[in-house]
């Protein structure tokens, strides 16, 4: 058959080299640069290093990293030339700062130049500035203000690379990072400061966002909240560093203790339709075929978690969140959390207070948790007669048959003559059922296609606060900022809210820094 392959073919051309000889040496690109003093002749000596014998004959993966390091030296010099080419901020003989209370202004007539270090993401470049001072007087410098440079030498680029890693893992990879990714440097402690520091505009970013009403076709008609807590492993105190270690732990003790963070979550959503059936076999029969219909998708799903507040905090800022995404209180608001008391009376108190109509669901998931327990007191643990009876009381449950199921399982237990022990996870099912009755209606919800399960609570407690916070060896200090910091960073990240916040927070930051007004004068 006639090859019409078009394509050019490849020559193979047999290796004759010594396979133990080593490629001559590369050269530093950085080496190549060090007598350049701009950028343009930065880049020439980079273009020459790129065009020597040692780089054409070294292997890509040196002569990649050589040009990587040899390019960020080529735009370091491009940024130190940005500032130089904008003087070093002359605005004349002297200024006037304005002072509060209406009274006189401070002249500051005395001009020196001051050079400051500044760690960007290229490294270290020194650009010289004129500070205007005066005697027992702080120096301002124009130029400070006109670039927005921060308190801190580390750019804004930098910090921002720093502190969105440190709610990624841990500092240590995040200071790899950072050394592998930029030419700049960091400390440890100090990004650790950066990241405290990073997240203090938190809630006023929230307070602060437009509060009006999406138009109702750019959301669903359900606005949904979930509410959970979940626990944060607390590094020991000096005292209890002091204690003589247990040889064993007793009953339910831990080594390691935690203190629990409030979880939340809210988006909108459509209503999603479906059966008990529907409902039980997603639950219960992993095998069975999944619905045709996607499920509707969350729309700006906002998460956070605070270990610091309190949960009244936390919840009042869900009510808040709520309020701006429906001002007008036209959605269907819908509340989902577990049995704790604490959130449901917190709940009633914040959130019915905004939205009287609200409606609280216990999560379903909590429910298939307590008749896997008490299924445990009448069959074999993983048995198919165990799943069968949860399956069953399940679906009776979603038809609304809450008290007739609470009734039926203690009744069984009693004529199985089960003791007081045996039939504990029965009894405890059955209390947490009737306690929670008027939360259970799961046949109303689901002929509204209302959500029955806080997925975005409990998705939140593990990719938001467990994946982060609870990584190997992980143990902070609840009291002090670190910890709510990082839950603060991920939170954002997590919303998609981060690039947003950090031009927020950069603004914020100029308000700080130079907020005081002043005048050049004559």
């Amino acid at each position: 058959m006639q090859n019409t392959d078009s394509r050019p073919h490849l020559h193979l051309v047999e290796n004759t080299a010594d396979p133990v000889d080593a490629p001559p040496s590369i050269g530093s690109a950085l080496d190549a640069l060090k007598d350049a003093h701009d950028a343009e002749g930065a880049f020439s000596h980079l273009l020459a290093w790129n065009r020597s014998p040692g780089s054409l004959a070294a292997d890509a993966y040196d002569v990649e990293q050589e040009l990587f390091r040899g390019g960020m030296e080529v735009l370091r010099h491009m940024l130190a030339e940005n500032f130089r080419t904008r003087g070093v901020g002359d605005v004349g003989p002297a200024i006037e700062r304005t002072v509060e209370d209406d009274r006189e202004p401070i002249l500051l007539s005395h001009r020196n130049l001051h050079e400051r270090n500044y760690e960007s993401i290229f490294g270290t470049i020194r650009p010289e500035r004129l500070g205007y001072g005066a005697r027992e007087q702080q120096s301002s410098h124009p130029l400070d203000e006109t670039l927005n440079l921060p308190e801190r030498k580390y750019s804004y680029v930098l910090q921002e690379r720093g502190a969105r890693r440190c709610g990624r893992g841990p500092f240590d990879e995040a200071l790899d990072e950072l050394e592998s990714t930029t030419a700049g440097h960091m400390p440890k402690r100090q990004l650790e400061k950066v990241a405290v520091d990073a997240a203090r505009d938190f809630t006023v970013f929230y307070e602060n966002r437009d509060t009006s009403a999406p138009p109702s076709t750019e959301s669903g008609s359900l606005l949904v909240a979930s509410i959970d807590c979940k626990g944060i492993p607390k590094r020991k105190t000096e005292q209890e560093k002091a204690e003589p270690r247990k040889v064993r732990l007793g009953k339910g003790e831990k080594r390691t203790k935690k203190k629990m963070a409030t979880v939340a979550s809210v988006h909108t959503t459509e209503p999603h339709m479906r059966t008990a059936e529907e409902v039980a076999a997603n639950l219960m029969d992993p095998d069975a075929p999944r619905p045709e219909k996607p499920r509707p998708r969350p729309e700006a799903r906002r998460l956070w978690a605070s270990v610091k507040q309190s949960k009244d905090v936390v919840i009042q800022e869900v009510a808040q969140e709520m309020l701006r995404r429906d001002p007008s209180g036209d959605k269907t608001a819908v509340c989902v959390m577990d049995g704790e008391r604490a959130l449901k009376t917190r709940a009633i108190k914040y959130l019915q207070s905004v939205f009287p109509a609200l409606i609280l669901v216990l999560d379903i998931i909590h429910v298939v948790e307590y008749l896997w327990k008490a299924a445990y007191a009448f069959y074999e643990p993983e048995s198919e007669d165990a799943r069968l009876w949860v399956r069953e009381r399940l679906l009776r449950i979603l038809n609304g048959e809450v008290s007739l199921v609470a009734r039926g399982m203690r009744q069984s237990a009693t004529k199985q003559k089960l003791s007081s022990t045996e039939r504990k996870p029965v009894d405890d099912a059955c209390n947490y059922f009737l306690n929670n009755t008027d939360r259970m209606r799961y046949d109303e919800y689901l002929a509204k296609g209302l959500p029955i399960a806080s997925g975005a609570a409990e998705g939140a407690c593990g990719h938001l606060v467990k994946d982060r916070m609870e990584i190997t060896g992980a143990a902070w200090n609840v009291d002090e900022d670190g910890a709510e910091a990082i839950l603060r960073i991920r939170a954002l990240d997590k919303s998609s809210d981060w690039e947003e916040y950090w031009k927020f927070h950069m603004n914020q930051e100029r308000k700080r820094l130079y907020g005081q007004q002043w005048k050049a004068v004559a």
